[in-house]
């Protein structure tokens, strides 16, 4: 078998994502709290306005990066591939495409500036400036993205991980010393931009350390241009449609039941993110083996490596979403203090978005790396648009926030259904094979889980060392449920040699 799947080099880099995430989340708690401290809530809301500003082309520049690291990772993974060129082309077509981004945010978003928010007249002349500094970054960060796509592909998560921590403390000590300045915004945004160019040079140095592909030609190869040209517009357009139903759906909510279950939706999905970022790392570290696979014809392991990720990444989600259902009540308020009204309903029902997103990924990179996509992205985002008439039609005909919810989280779940239906059309993977090894062993641990997880709410009382009981008794009950019922007997036999080779080195010791 091929290096382009390697069990340990996955493990060892699930391990470095979950280190860097637990680092990276909190102090980022730490530095939201930092920053409302020292810029005050005006000026923090006048960077974050500039901010959504230069944002608007992150649709686009979305679609670059998916487009660039797809056909760097597959040409990494072919015996005869190209990566040199794929990554001198795709960083030339960037610089290209950093020219105009630059000459559009510099017209629409001086205009907008201007013209189309409302900032305070005393304020102005530093958003100016924090505009420039935005658009700065935006462009730094554009170029990075092949030096990124290349960490990636050779899945040197240490250095992924190391430098992500390391612009988190950067950003971090910005932060700390703003209280040693006056005009704080102005500040802020120079120590960001200037944060975002230390970070670029770091990656540039480290990939021409690390990687002979890396090494710079000024070419485009032409076939490059149309391939990354057409997957960077399918995309895009999916990309925008997405934005569209996400933000239709906070405006139709706002329509009926105003800024209050605007706030209990926008906490929903936080809690949701957060919940989903916990099995994403296992995705991060599968993925580039999962395009790799596919480019060098080995598409049983490939299909491997999709079913036992979608299903890891489910069961990983119900460490946390489980014990959270049967105690929504206590943990909201122990995270929120005052819980506003429908915050509990709405979190129970977003919360099972995170395990059709962390199922899904896995099936998403197989689709992406057969370069099938155009049908695959744009039918079901398109279908999820009518999320908006069916909602605003629930809301005036029951005038209840929780079948809103309800409807949404269904129409989600319809649209995820629609995109498998869609991948199972143009890549490998079967729908015989999704039911046996996913969707039965999921449900089937989901099952017995909660049925324990029931009787254990039941035995403790609702506070903090009670919680902690159940969360610790649960996990535990769940690891031998996957262990016996979720995972299949290869999965199960490697599981046994990870525990074996780690008691011989703590025995060695």
């Amino acid at each position: 078998m091929s290096n382009n799947y390697n069990k340990n080099r996955i493990i060892k880099n699930s391990l470095l994502l979950y280190i860097r995430m637990l680092f990276t989340m909190w102090l980022n708690l730490w530095i939201t709290r930092l920053v409302l401290a020292n810029l005050g809530v005006e000026d923090m809301g006048v960077y974050g306005v500039v901010g959504s500003i230069v944002g608007l082309v992150s649709v686009f520049t979305g679609g670059v990066t998916n487009a660039v690291q797809r056909f760097i990772t597959f040409e990494a993974g072919k015996p005869d591939g190209k990566p040199n060129l794929v990554f001198c082309s795709s960083l030339n077509i960037i610089f290209l495409l950093s020219a105009i981004v630059f000459i559009l945010l510099e017209g629409v978003g001086v205009y907008m500036l201007y013209y189309s928010v409302n900032i305070p007249s005393h304020s102005m002349n530093a958003a100016f400036w924090v505009l420039q500094l935005s658009i700065l970054t935006c462009i730094v960060n554009l170029i990075s993205i092949p030096y990124n796509a290349l960490i990636i592909a050779h899945e040197k998560m240490d250095a992924f991980a190391a430098i992500s921590i390391l612009q988190v403390v950067f950003t971090f000590g910005a932060v700390y010393t703003l209280t040693w300045f006056d005009n704080r915004l102005l500040v802020y945004g120079i120590m960001m931009a200037a944060v975002s160019v230390v970070i670029r040079v770091i990656y540039q140095v480290y990939c021409h350390y690390k990687f002979d592909e890396a090494r710079y030609h000024l070419i485009i190869d032409k076939e490059q241009l149309k391939q990354l040209g057409k997957f960077t517009g399918v995309s895009t357009v999916s990309g925008a449609l997405q934005v569209v139903s996400s933000q239709g759906i906070v405006f139709v909510i706002n329509w009926t039941f105003g800024v209050a279950i605007n706030a209990v939706y926008s906490i929903s999905l936080q809690l949701k993110n957060s919940i989903l970022s916990f099995a994403l790392n296992l995705f991060k570290a599968i993925s580039p083996q999962i395009t790799k696979t596919y480019a060098n014809g080995e598409i049983e392991t490939h299909k491997k490596l999709v079913y036992s990720g979608s299903k890891l990444e489910v069961f990983l989600i119900y460490f946390i979403m489980i014990p959270f259902l049967f105690r929504t009540d206590y943990i909201m308020h122990l995270w929120l203090g005052n819980v506003p009204p429908y915050a509990v309903e709405f979190a129970q029902s977003t919360i099972f978005l995170s395990l059709t997103y962390a199922m899904f990924e896995p099936i998403r990179t197989s689709v992406l790396a057969t370069n099938r996509i155009t049908k695959f992205l744009i039918i079901p985002e398109s279908f999820y648009l009518l999320v908006l008439p069916i909602s605003y039609l629930v809301c005036k005909m029951t005038n209840d926030p929780i079948l809103l919810i309800v409807t949404i989280v269904a129409m989600d779940v319809l649209a995820c259904v629609y995109r498998i239906y869609f991948a199972v059309k143009v890549s490998p993977l079967k729908t015989g094979e999704l039911l046996k090894n996913i969707i039965f062993p999921s449900s089937t641990v989901a099952i017995f889980d909660c049925v324990i997880c029931y009787g254990l709410a039941k035995i403790f009382e609702i506070n903090f060392c009670g919680f902690m009981l159940l969360l610790a008794l649960n996990s535990v009950a769940l690891s031998l449920i996957i262990l016996y019922l979720g995972l299949n007997r290869s999965e199960r036999n490697l599981c046994f040699k990870m525990v074996k080779n780690m008691k011989e080195k703590i025995y060695k010791r």
